[in-house]
């Protein structure tokens, strides 16, 4: 009896383009692929004891690396050759542009049929092309054939080409099968993967926490090389968070919304392209980032269901086809929370720059002046270096109210305060403290460099030109300098010193810069 020999060594192989998630884990892959190789190789060992065939292979083609390999088959010939081999080879090649080919009483000449060494023994031949319904998942980027060969040189029968057509169609519904159990598989761990993340996502609170759980997230759903949360400013975009190349360079830059991917995601609230390919023609961001080297790009916006669109998240991958269907709908559901994340982020900032901000000046108010100010001590007694404290007093502030009316008194509060960012550094702090009382906190500061600051403040408010109806109202400052540890060595004493400096410019003139001398136990005035 012939000796039958069955495929082992493509087990391993996967019979569709069906990748695994990046992370490397598909749980039920092996348990897939050995049900659909145990069922292909008993369909094929049925089909060649029934028709008395020498060999039933069922090739498959990857259109992308243009190779076919028999995945499975039956065979009694010692000629078989278990190995890839290039499409358009040999016999095959014919089937090429049509779904059957069908040879009998094989000529000597004929081309090689190319999983043999040759054509010795062959008498007729067959091959089908199956029918491979796409899923949510695949895309017409393969081939599967089934070929048959027999001694016999007779031409093929109705009955046995309805028998090739009905294994044609049962393997294609295994493979169909197989497909969908390997794509609910990769879905279901996927889908845990961003339950796991919007938990996490759930837990951040402020904008730059959003963004890094918004990474976190996305890479656990998709392997993507480029990353990026873009947010809408009025007529343009800021890319506020970029993961990949160039991530220096794009974060923070602003880009309008005309003539750019971004822009139309945010425009038409849809997620583009619709196929997530990519060729790198499209201005993605501006006609300056066209994003050559990546092959799948998806655009998402970031919106709630009745709400703005506030923004777009921006995937790239340098692989083709990395963002399938599944993956996309996930990342829109993600995309949604991260929308109410960035707003719920948004108010929680305001909430904590209320709570920091005078609101009438948008300065630093009393509480985050006395914060800041036990802060910048502590650092000022760990290193060499001085701190200097001035007070501010508008000069005859309730004359003003009194005389025009509190509105008009707030203005002033309001341009004097203007005038405080203009005199100190980012590392400096200017506060209302109270009423008309305002205070400004210079670290690494000589005294010089104080009285420089306090002066120009001085000079500038009386520039101001201020008018209600037909008058010209005159504003001045006064202003009280001390400086730790030269005139004090605790928060209370240079508070105190501060204060005694600013009592003296006023109660010599106002509209004078005063600074404490603890030597001398008096201020010094410059006015």
């Amino acid at each position: 009896m012939p000796q039958m020999i069955f495929s082992a060594a493509n087990t391993v192989e996967l019979p569709f383009h069906c990748e695994d998630s990046h992370d490397g884990t598909v749980p039920n892959r092996q348990k897939i692929l050995r049900q659909l190789q145990t069922g292909c190789q008993r369909q094929l060992e049925i089909l060649r004891r029934s028709l008395t065939l020498t060999t039933v292979v069922l090739l498959w083609s990857d259109n992308r690396t243009g190779q076919l390999f028999p995945y499975a088959f039956s065979t009694i010939s010692a000629d078989f050759k278990d190995a890839p081999f290039l499409l358009g080879t040999g016999m095959i090649g014919a089937l090429q542009s049509r779904e059957e080919l069908s040879v009998a009483s094989l000529p000597h000449n004929s081309p090689k049929i190319p999983y043999y060494r040759s054509n010795i023994g062959v008498g007729s031949f067959i091959a089908v092309k199956l029918n491979l319904p796409e899923t949510s998942e695949q895309h017409a980027d393969s081939t599967a054939i089934l070929c048959v060969d027999r001694l016999s040189d007779l031409d093929w029968t109705e009955n046995e080409r309805f028998l090739l057509k009905i294994s044609a169609e049962q393997l294609s519904s295994e493979i169909y099968a197989a497909r969908q159990l390997f794509a609910y598989d990769r879905e279901r761990h996927t889908y845990r993967r961003a339950f796991d993340s919007l938990r996490r996502l759930n837990t951040a609170l402020g904008l730059d926490s959003v963004y890094t759980a918004t990474a976190e997230a996305v890479r656990s759903i998709v392997p993507a090389d480029f990353f990026s949360v873009c947010l809408v400013e009025s007529d343009n975009h800021r890319i506020c968070y970029v993961q990949g190349d160039h991530a220096d360079k794009l974060t923070g830059q602003v880009f309008s919304l005309e003539q750019s991917l971004v822009g139309q995601v945010i425009k038409y609230r849809r997620t583009i392209p619709e196929n997530a390919n990519y060729r790198g023609t499209t201005a993605v961001f501006s006609e300056e980032h066209l994003f050559a080297a990546y092959r799948s790009l998806l655009i998402v916006p970031l919106k709630q269901e009745n709400g703005p669109v506030v923004g777009a998240l921006c995937l790239a991958a340098k692989k083709p086809e990395v963002f399938t269907r599944s993956c996309r709908e996930i990342l829109e559901l993600l995309a949604t929370q991260v929308a109410i994340k960035i707003e719920l982020a948004n108010s929680h900032e305001q909430i904590n720059r209320m709570a920091t901000l005078d609101s009438l000046t948008g300065i630093a108010n009393r509480r985050a002046y006395q914060r800041g100010f036990e802060a910048m001590l502590e650092r000022a007694k760990r290193r060499p270096g001085s701190l200097h404290l001035i007070l501010c007093d508008i000069d005859h502030f309730k004359k003003i109210n009194d005389s025009f009316g509190h509105p008009y008194g707030d203005e002033v509060l309001r341009q004097v305060a203007k005038l405080f960012a203009r005199v100190t550094r980012s590392v400096d702090l200017a506060a209302r403290t109270g009423g008309e009382e305002f205070a400004i906190l210079l670290e690494d500061t000589d005294n010089t460099g104080a009285w420089k600051v306090a002066e120009r403040l001085r000079e500038l408010v009386e520039q101001l030109n201020l008018s209600t109806g037909k008058y010209q109202v005159s504003v001045t400052v006064s202003l009280g300098i001390a400086a730790f540890p030269l005139d004090a060595n605790s928060l209370d004493k240079l508070v105190s010193c501060a204060d005694q400096a600013l009592y003296m410019a006023k109660s010599s003139g106002r509209n004078k810069t005063v600074t404490w001398d603890s030597r001398a136990d008096k201020g010094k005035s410059y006015s």
